[in-house]
């Protein structure tokens, strides 16, 4: 079952500065998150907590919060240092 998606402000933030080919990565990885949030690709961020997962694709990074009934993404990386775009 596809969970509802929220984005915390900064992440909507930095969506909306993001390069379009970037962004459309970003979309692609946050609606495959959606789809299956706990799934064998996706990753536990932290040893200790079991809510939060990271899943990354062609440079694009996703930290996000599995509830009940949504994805929460919290934080949102591009990292490709030839082009400047560390980290948010």
């Amino acid at each position: 079952m596809k969970k509802r998606v929220h984005f915390t402000d900064q992440v909507v933030r930095f969506r909306d500065c993001m390069p379009a080919a970037d962004r459309e990565k970003f979309l692609r990885l946050v609606d495959r998150i959606a789809a299956e949030p706990e799934g064998p690709r996706h990753h536990l961020a932290y040893r200790s907590d079991t809510v939060t997962r990271a899943d990354w694709e062609d440079r694009v990074m996703v930290h996000y919060v599995v509830t009940s009934f949504f994805v929460v993404v919290i934080e949102a990386g591009i990292y490709d240092a030839s082009r400047g775009f560390n980290e948010v």
